[in-house]
């Protein structure tokens, strides 16, 4: 469970050799009794192998365990780390140093100092023999990410000499922190209007789902022949025609450039991006709108994006959010040409909104799309308060046109 590395002084090995000198002399009497210096030279012996006993077996009982759970949080709450120390054995552990490193965002009450990628952790732990000991690390999610602890390491100082024995945990810390993207406010949502067919319930609408039925009415000229209702038109004796609900399809599909055209990522624009998804994804579950993301992040196997599935409601909303903590503006992102290109191959739901930069070659795509149907819209940041606006004003012509 653990590397140990051993930083200890050779001070007991050599004060053995003049031990060593004075025991053998205490048995030749015609050369005097040394009982004083033998003594010493003994105590020497024996402190030298008991420190090598205690530094070469102090972890054969030590144990480190922690929960395999997953903390998600917001910018700015309060969570606790947890870790359980276990000393099955004899050795006890006096005056050890617990250090903790973890991701940089988060932070600790403890004393703590900050490395490139990297805070580091240290509390005084002493652990007798036989005892468990619970320990309760408490963080602040400092911004949005995945927070794990990487690296555990105790300091124990040897008790029966001078040396220091490091025991670094080489095994995987599966505790997380999610830290959810904060929500930024976006304006203009309520521009998109139902107009496809679909599974949400509207007054009015040309689109009509046949398993929701609530009633019957007498059958009018034009109706259906498969929308009669048989059983109701043998008890009145008139043809009568099911009443159907009317729907609207509302998903909404987001398309996230996490990438400029030059290939530079700009930190604090991607955050600005993925705060504005996160209260739209929000947003659609409070209205249960179901939506999907498509983001031009590198996926497994290669993939040139990271795609989120259709769906709705509380969990869904939870792995969108996830999703998006998970974004790492400085990693393998991929051109957001080869994302429209497969989207462009797959079914659409009526709403496409794109988020970020985009460019002439993009605009095709877009094009297309609003041909066969679909309504596209962009989210305009020029105007300071983020909004929704059709990606083209009436003529045609593009709003939002960037060079990259």
């Amino acid at each position: 469970m653990f590397r140990k590395t051993i930083r200890s002084s050779n001070l007991y090995r050599w004060l053995t050799i003049p031990g060593g000198i004075f025991i053998i002399l205490s048995f030749f009497p015609r050369l005097g009794t040394f009982p004083i210096l033998a003594f010493i030279g003994l105590l020497f012996f024996v402190l030298y192998f008991g420190s090598r006993f205690y530094e070469n077996h102090l972890d054969d009982y030590l144990a480190i365990d922690y929960p395999n759970r997953k903390i998600r949080c917001y910018p700015g709450d309060e969570e606790n780390l947890q870790l359980s120390i276990m000393q099955k054995g004899i050795l006890p552990i006096l005056n050890a140093k617990l250090v903790v490193k973890y991701d940089i965002v988060l932070e600790s009450s403890y004393k703590f100092s900050e490395e490139k990628m990297t805070n580091t952790l240290e509390v005084p732990i002493t652990l007798l023999s036989f005892e468990k000991k619970e320990l309760l690390l408490p963080v602040l999610a400092k911004r949005r990410g995945v927070g794990r602890i990487r690296v555990i390491r105790l300091v124990v100082p040897n008790i029966l000499g001078f040396s220091e024995i490091d025991l670094l945990y080489n095994r995987y810390h599966k505790e997380e922190v999610v830290i959810y993207p904060s929500l930024s406010e976006v304006k203009g949502l309520n521009l998109l209007d139902p107009r496809s067919n679909g599974d949400h319930q509207a007054k009015h609408s040309i689109y009509e789902e046949p398993l929701l039925q609530y009633g019957t009415r007498a059958y009018d000229r034009g109706d259906p022949f498969n929308r009669i209702h048989w059983k109701a038109t043998a008890k009145r004796n008139e043809l009568q025609t099911k009443i159907v609900e009317k729907v609207n399809q509302l998903s909404w599909c987001f398309i996230i450039n996490v990438k400029t055209e030059y290939g530079t990522s700009m930190v604090e624009q991607t955050e600005q991006l993925l705060e504005q998804t996160a209260y739209m994804c929000r947003f659609a579950t409070e209205r249960q709108i179901p939506f999907e993301i498509y983001m031009n992040v590198r996926g497994r196997g290669g993939a040139p994006y990271v795609h989120l599935t259709l769906g709705e409601g509380h969990h869904h909303l939870m792995n969108a959010l996830e999703l998006l903590a998970r974004v790492n503006p400085l990693g393998l992102t991929a051109p957001l040409l080869h994302t429209l290109n497969h989207l462009n191959q797959q079914p659409k739901p009526p709403y496409i909104i794109q988020i970020g930069e985009m460019s002439q070659q993009h605009h095709p795509f877009f094009k297309r799309w609003e041909q066969n149907g679909h309504s596209v819209y962009y989210l305009d940041t020029k105007k300071g308060a983020s909004e929704l606006a059709p990606l083209h004003m009436k003529g045609g012509r593009a709003i939002n046109e960037k060079s990259g």
